[in-house]
């Protein structure tokens, strides 16, 4: 039957201040019922402790303010988050004077806290602050941002300071992120299959756009009288306060307090019943094999730091140049993401995903012409050959990384969503992480260094080709989004994927932590 629930909000029952419209949707037979969903909810008197999950698990559809707090927490993290990159790419090259390989291994050891995603997320879940599930770690993951880049600008550069510091500031990063993630997620259930993937989409474009700014900004900075790194770091922590007022505009509802009468369910039971939870769904078809599919999608080699140090190194580009390339990766970004919504989302999945593979792979190999010098000899300058080729190579990773997207949070039950989304983008996350331990042995079996770029062509080529090996991978996706069974339950298949979480998260670690010890 419908949820019954009963609304307290200040002293008394049925006071108008605070509340939030909601829609409860009935389970049981669909029906809507609208009603005002105060900051406490609390069960009837007399309900079970499993009517009572039932009630916090019901499908509350949020109001169009809550939606558009969203969208502007996802613009205004997107307009902050990158603006010290240009200084930290300086800071690794001219202040630590780290070469290529190094810099990816610490890129892989300041990377690894979004490896844990589904721990932050599972927390969330499972151990409310203040009886409050998600905006709690959202303001903790800002706190630890800000102090990492304060610790940046205050300590003196240093391998092991920088790796520090570097993970907190991802760490912070990551949990900022996992809140916001968790909020789409926790929405797209509302979505009918004509919008599926609306709302995730125009927060994904929102924050590439908004992140122009903060390119722009993070290149531009340096122009000001007696700039230096240092100085960017401390700038970079303190505008990390614009998100904070977007945040306390986000409506969430405390967990309300057990029933009279009725024992309150203890985290650790809470954390038992939602591991199985996510266990049982981890199991099904319908989840295990594209989570398996995104891993071996993401294990695969980039040429990027390599191809970063040419840029400085090689071709001389400075601050601003870096800048309009990362200003040209944005747009080209959301363009990519805007044209798979707007004409591709209903096409079949394995043909979209064959040729868009066959594709990149293509285009990736016009950055041999760069690396040769090729486009000098046509009259072409690199500024603009490494603008228009970027462009290129980012609308079509654009066009395979929003499906997938779509995809993860898609495959998601209802109760364990957060959780669940949390741990198929942690593999996700392990697979890139392997990819990028892979990336740093490859620079270094090239003999590629901050002055010999020799054999950065093959690095090129190699990796350009590493994108068909995918191929003979796509049957395990479903053909769309409306067309994903739930199939036969696999206990292998989900050990499987944990199994190539956890490895892949040690092995790629392991590796990263030696060579870095060696190389100090």
């Amino acid at each position: 039957g419908v949820l019954e629930v009963a609304m307290e909000v200040g002293g008394g029952k049925g006071s108008e201040e605070g509340k939030s419209k909601f829609l409860l949707i009935n389970e049981s037979d669909g029906s809507d019922n609208e009603i005002e969903k105060a900051p406490l909810l609390k069960g009837k008197s007399g309900k079970s402790g499993k009517e009572v999950r039932e009630i916090n698990d019901a499908v509350l559809v949020p109001s169009p303010t809550q939606l558009w707090s969203i969208r502007a927490l996802w613009f205004f993290l997107g307009a902050t988050n990158p603006f010290p990159g240009v200084a930290l790419r300086f800071y690794m090259v001219n202040d630590l004077g780290a070469s290529p390989h190094l810099q990816a291994l610490i890129g892989v050891l300041s990377g690894f806290a979004w490896n844990l995603k589904m721990p932050v997320a599972f927390a969330s879940d499972v151990i409310p602050v203040g009886g409050y599930r998600r905006k709690p770690y959202l303001y903790f993951g800002l706190a630890i941002y800000m102090f990492s880049f304060m610790g940046l600008a205050v300590f003196p550069p240093g391998y092991g300071t920088a790796t520090v510091f570097m993970s907190l500031s991802t760490l912070g990063q990551m949990m900022a992120g996992v809140m916001c993630d968790t909020l789409i997620v926790e929405n797209m259930r509302h979505e009918s299959a004509a919008t599926r993937g609306k709302l995730q989409t125009e927060c994904w474009i929102l924050m590439t756009l908004a992140g122009i700014g903060g390119t722009l900004a993070g290149g531009f900075v340096f122009a000001a009288p007696s700039m230096t790194n240092s100085r960017v770091f401390m700038i970079n922590a303190l505008i990390k306060l614009l998100v904070v007022p977007f945040a306390f505009m986000l409506v969430e509802n405390p967990i309300p307090p057990p029933i009279a009468g009725t024992p309150a369910e203890s985290a650790l039971s809470t954390a038992s019943r939602r591991g199985t939870e996510m266990w049982e769904a981890l199991k099904q078809a319908s989840v295990w094999q594209p989570t398996l599919f995104i891993f071996l999608f993401s294990i695969f080699p980039n040429p990027g730091t390599a191809m970063t140090n040419f840029f400085i190194e090689d071709l001389g580009f400075g601050e601003e140049e870096l800048s309009y390339i990362a200003v040209v990766a944005s747009v080209s970004g959301a363009l990519g993401m805007g044209i798979y919504y707007r004409y591709f989302k209903e096409y079949n999945w394995h043909w979209f995903f064959a040729t868009v593979i066959i594709l990149s792979a293509g285009l990736s190999l016009t950055q041999l012409l760069l690396v040769l010098h090729v486009n000098r000899r046509w009259g072409v300058p690199d500024l603009a050959f490494a603008l228009g080729d970027d462009a290129i190579v980012d609308v079509t990773c654009s066009l395979l990384a929003m499906p997938i997207l779509i995809l993860i949070a898609s495959i998601c039950p209802a109760g364990v969503e957060s959780s669940l989304y949390a741990f198929v983008t942690s593999v996700q996350v392990a697979g890139g992480t392997v990819g990028g331990t892979i990336s740093a042995g490859l620079i270094e079996g090239f003999g590629i260094t901050l002055h010999n770029y020799d054999r950065l062509w093959q690095l090129v080529l190699l990796c350009a080709l590493a994108k068909l090996l995918v191929l003979p991978f796509i049957p395990m996706l479903p053909t769309n989004l409306n067309n994903i069974e739930v199939g036969e339950k696999s206990w292998k298949g989900a050990a499987l994927i944990s199994v190539l979480l956890v490895g892949g998260i040690c092995w790629a670690l392991g590796q990263a932590s030696y060579k870095l010890a060696r190389e100090s």
